[in-house]
């Protein structure tokens, strides 16, 4: 999928859980806040993956055609994890300042719906997006996506030289 066009769709719902937050409890600035933070600034973990790969020598190419992935052959994206998402709504119901309940309401919800925009658009297991999950596979990529696609990796690491 183009850039750009997935870029939009997690802006968008990332405006959702914010609208979603703020009609809930009347706190429109943390709500929105935190739905951005929750649904589009989670992808900078992606620069995290990056500068472990690289270094800190950053090649815009290679970080959107996500090289970082060819040569180290794990993902790691941190911040991706259904878990996340849980622990934030047991924080939701602990927590009764309702600024804070907005904020971490609207973190949950954004999150959740990234992680269910990347499953859909990275054609990526549901389960490959729990972080426990990637740890018990060490980051390795073959189980965390589909064989169909390992094949492609496969192909398109060997063709980018990352032996």
């Amino acid at each position: 999928m183009n850039l750009k066009l997935h870029l939009a769709l997690h802006v968008l719902s990332a405006l959702l859980a914010g609208f979603i937050v703020w009609r809930i409890w009347k706190k429109p600035l943390t709500s929105f806040v935190a739905g951005i933070l929750g649904g589009v600034l989670v992808d900078l973990d992606h620069f995290f993956d990056y500068f472990l790969t690289f270094g800190f020598h950053f090649n815009l190419a290679y970080f959107n055609r996500g090289d970082q992935f060819l040569k180290s052959d794990r993902i790691l994206v941190l911040f991706h994890a259904w878990e996340y998402v849980f622990i934030l709504l047991v924080l939701v119901f602990m927590i009764k300042n309702r600024v804070w309940k907005s904020f971490l309401l609207a973190l949950a919800i954004g999150l959740f719906f990234h992680l269910c925009l990347d499953v859909k658009i990275d054609h990526m297991p549901v389960k490959s997006y729990s972080i426990a999950y990637r740890l018990e596979h060490n980051f390795k990529i073959e189980p965390l996506i589909y064989p169909e696609h390992y094949a492609e990796h496969v192909k398109r690491r060997l063709e980018a030289g990352f032996n």
